[in-house]
């Protein structure tokens, strides 16, 4: 059989096939060198993606112009090169307009315009937060057990983080998370690393392994070993190490101080232990020159609006001290500063500035939205939540924008969003969950009946919050809802613990809720006197029973939270003008005024339990001279304290009045309503008692109110409740 073969054509392909690697060779040797100038000169490595596609995108061209480059280069092109070649550019270019429209192509620093202190006007040049390298730091294990060491397992990652957020070419986060397939289940979905280690002290030696690990598989790309008698310089060399790591040699990248981490945080370690779990009243307690404690106390604080007094002092304390902080921290503790005196134009200013810096910290973002939560400026709150996810797509800010829309009513929207959502997690079936709610605002009960079961059927471990919207969905079925019928719900509210305060109104025709320092969160009834809210499918939900009074209206409602299988419950009590003017007189100082007012108030409001005893307090005192007052505060002040109990109250006078500290817990000023007897404006639910003998004090304990029962509970935690006088 003969082989029918053509030599020119063979020998065309062979040329073509020649010029094309040639054509390749000269590409890559390009992209080469671009990706040398950008780096070089800090500009955005988008473009070497860019040339390739745009490289790769000709080649169906190439080809044929390389097969007929003899008649083409004449001139003769036929019809199908006459469609082929423009139809090439225009989907390469569509493409990369799909795939590069929204990207930043410009450099990757930028200056940012700001003024010091002093009035003087600077400019700083920064990173791009699109191009800073970010990574998950997760817990460094111990490798022997050792109580007197095992803070260190997450202490190490939080001062770490500490330490590494000085520097604006990187981007870290904390995680919790202690099993390496959760941290590459989380890590992998934003990250291409993560960082985790392990630790053992050996005598009075420290020593301490990092790992930097592929996000896809946890798999070591690079490692360190220190060791050494201090802990705090063995951090500072790790930082060093990740540093180093991530670095690029960027010809004009920004170079951020390096702070060593003892100073911007305590050389105590106690303190930092307390620190690591989140305890900074006690970290202040060990270390009282602690500025990062006291900031992360204050933002706590007003956050659960423990009570302005404090929310004041913890802010005055963190500005006095910010200079031990790095910079971006030392203008955390200005906003810190205007939120606590409700300078809330200067502090929104401030964070727009900041956020210029670090567009996707989850604090800043926090700080805005409570603003414009607190003005019930719903646009600018929704718009802040898109741009937030915009610059950087994680758990946080994805939550935050299914919220968004489901404010303003975008149901299909939320919907879109989940599939990028689910993508970016690998595509996690348990997410999907996040579509009952936009099914239950629309109306599409059966599909949302759909989404519940499955979810059910994937996470029976988190019963409580399926059951809730189980009953949410059997009341819906049965009770269409309108916008009048959420009106009801509409007003004002005052937690009986805290001076935190719950608003509740109709936007549009969605019942929404601003916590104040908080949140706006839509709500959907779940009963006629019954609101929830939450997402189950990341196991945080609540829900709330209102109760009426005797003319129908609301005057209370009980907050339960439910988070994965703990539950929270609150009471708020619903505030009207006759109560607001009484409470304004009472801080004016107004004694006689402020009694006639809470008299009112209380004719007014019979179920607010706690109104009599600002009243009691204001009979008090005008049932005895200004000195014997006096002297009765004097008769209580000292320490209490019990052996085994970790904790002491401490009570003292300042300026005619009586202060409260108890370790780890906020500061109160209490007002006496009897000899023995001492209430407090912040949480109403507690008064404080003395016990006397002989004409001495020589105990105190606090009695409890329990709105469920209406009662108090004289012997509420008994073992920790009653401290004998020091």
């Amino acid at each position: 059989m003969t082989e029918n073969t053509n030599p020119r054509t063979n020998r065309n392909w062979k040329q073509i096939f020649q010029l094309l690697f040639a054509y390749l060779v000269a590409a890559w040797t390009f992209l080469e060198f671009v990706d040398w100038i950008l780096n070089r000169y800090s500009l955005s490595p988008y473009w070497v993606e860019v040339f390739i596609w745009i490289f790769v995108g000709i080649i169906p061209s190439l080809l044929i112009y390389l097969f007929h480059r003899e008649r083409i280069s004449e001139g003769h092109l036929k019809l199908r090169e006459k469609i082929i070649f423009p139809l090439n550019i225009v989907v390469l270019i569509i493409g990369l307009y799909f795939g590069f429209g929204t990207a930043d192509l410009g450099a990757r620093t930028k200056s940012i315009n700001y003024t010091t202190e002093a009035g003087e006007a600077r400019t700083a040049l920064i990173t791009k937060e699109e191009f800073r390298t970010g990574f998950y730091i997760y817990n460094f294990a111990p490798k022997e057990k050792d109580s007197a060491t095992s803070w260190l397992e997450f202490g190490i990652s939080r001062l770490l983080l500490e330490d590494l957020l000085q520097n604006k070419n990187l981007s870290p986060d904390y995680l919790g998370l202690t099993t390496t397939p959760d941290k590459v289940k989380e890590s992998s979905y934003f990250h291409e690393y993560y960082i985790d280690g392990e630790f053992k002290k050996t005598d009075s030696t420290f020593i301490l392994t990092t790992y930097i690990r592929n996000a896809k598989n946890a798999k070591i790309i690079e490692e360190t070993t220190v060791e050494g008698p201090d802990i705090l310089d063995l951090i500072d060399d790790v930082t060093v190490f990740i540093t180093n790591s991530f670095n690029s040699e960027e010809f004009n990248s920004p170079n951020y101080l390096d702070m060593n981490i003892r100073e911007i945080t305590s050389d105590n370690l106690k303190a930092l232990e307390y620190f690591s779990y989140g305890d900074y009243e006690n970290a202040i307690v060990e270390d009282s020159t602690f500025a990062l404690a006291y900031l992360f106390a204050g933002r706590r604080n007003l956050r659960y609006s423990q009570g302005n007094m404090e929310e004041q002092a913890l802010a005055d304390k963190a500005y006095e001290l910010r200079y031990q902080l790095p910079l971006q921290r030392q203008s955390e503790t200005l906003v810190q500063k205007y939120l606590a005196y409700d300078q809330f134009d200067d502090a929104e200013k401030l964070v727009k500035l900041q956020l210029e810096v670090d567009p996707s910290s989850d604090t800043y973002n926090q700080t805005l939205r409570n603003i414009y939560g607190r003005t019930r400026n719903v646009e600018a709150y929704t718009e802040l939540a898109n741009q937030a996810w915009e610059n950087d797509k994680n758990r946080i800010s994805g939550v935050n924008v299914i919220d968004a829309s489901l404010i303003q009513e975008d149901y299909e929207e939320v919907l879109d969003q989940l599939t990028t959502f689910a993508r970016l997690q690998g595509n996690d079936p348990t997410l999907m969950a996040f579509k009952l709610l936009p099914q239950l605002y629309k109306g599409d009960l059966g599909e949302a009946h759909k989404t519940l079961d499955r979810f059910k059927l994937l996470q029976p471990e988190l019963k409580v919050h399926s059951s809730l919207y189980e009953k949410t969905l059997d009341y819906l079925e049965a009770n269409p809802v309108t916008p009048g019928d959420l009106r009801k719900f509409e007003g004002e509210y005052r937690g009986g613990n805290s001076e935190q305060t719950s608003t509740f109104w109709v936007h549009k025709n969605t019942l929404l809720q601003y916590v104040s320092n908080q949140d706006i969160t839509p709500l959907i009834m779940g009963g006629e006197q019954t609101l929830v809210s939450g997402h189950p499918a990341i196991g945080q939900t609540g829900k709330k029973e209102f109760f009426e009074n005797s003319n129908g209206e609301f005057y209370a409602f009980r907050y339960h939270q439910y988070s994965w299988q703990d539950s929270l419950q609150v009471w708020y009590w619903k505030l009207d003008d006759a109560i607001l003017k009484a409470e304004n007189l009472m801080a004016g100082k107004q004694w006689d005024s402020a009694q006639v007012a809470y008299e009112e108030a209380i004719a007014a409001n019979p179920n607010h339990y706690y109104l009599k005893y600002p009243l009691a307090h204001l009979k008090y005192r005008d049932s005895v001279d200004s000195q014997a007052y006096i002297n009765q505060l004097r008769e209580v002040e000292g320490t209490y304290s019990k052996e085994g109990v970790d904790s002491k109250r401490r009570f003292w006078v300042q300026d005619g009045r009586l202060f409260y500290k108890r370790d780890g817990v906020a500061s109160k000023v209490l007002l006496p309503v009897s000899k023995t007897r001492y209430i407090n404006m912040v949480d109403q639910n507690v008064h404080f008692e003395f016990e006397y003998k002989d004409g001495e004090v020589i105990a105190s304990y606090v009695s409890r109110f329990d709105p469920d029962t209406k009662l108090w509970q004289e012997n509420w935690e008994s073992e920790i409740n009653y401290l004998p006088k020091d």
